[in-house]
């Protein structure tokens, strides 16, 4: 239980680290949209609710995804790498959009 816990602590850290790193840019206009989208993706059996089954699952998946060398532990430099990766993709996606996109829930 107290793993779970942690596992999911630290997933929803890594989570706010792109925000973080923003550097003085303007926050996003519509940050309750942001949020509201961000919980419909953690709630995968849409009953308007996040199971602690379902935020096991979402953890486990983010953390699979930051393991580049898939031996269950996510080191400092896969961390900053898997952010890296995930803020060029941004980059492009808002460039390819042409306005002030924020980033997709954590996942997609």
């Amino acid at each position: 239980m107290k793993k779970i816990l942690m596992l999911g602590a630290a997933v929803l850290t890594m989570q706010a680290m792109p925000a973080l790193a923003e550097d003085g840019k303007k926050p996003h206009r519509d940050h309750g949209k942001m949020m509201e989208k961000m919980f419909e993706h953690q709630d995968i059996d849409k009953d308007g609710s996040i199971s602690k089954d379902e935020a096991v699952a979402n953890a486990t998946k983010r953390f699979e995804e930051m393991d580049a060398n898939k031996d269950g532990k996510v080191t400092k430099d896969e961390v900053k790498a898997h952010h890296e990766a995930k803020r060029a993709e941004w980059k492009a996606r808002k460039e390819a959009k042409g306005d002030d996109v924020p980033p997709p829930p954590p996942g997609e």
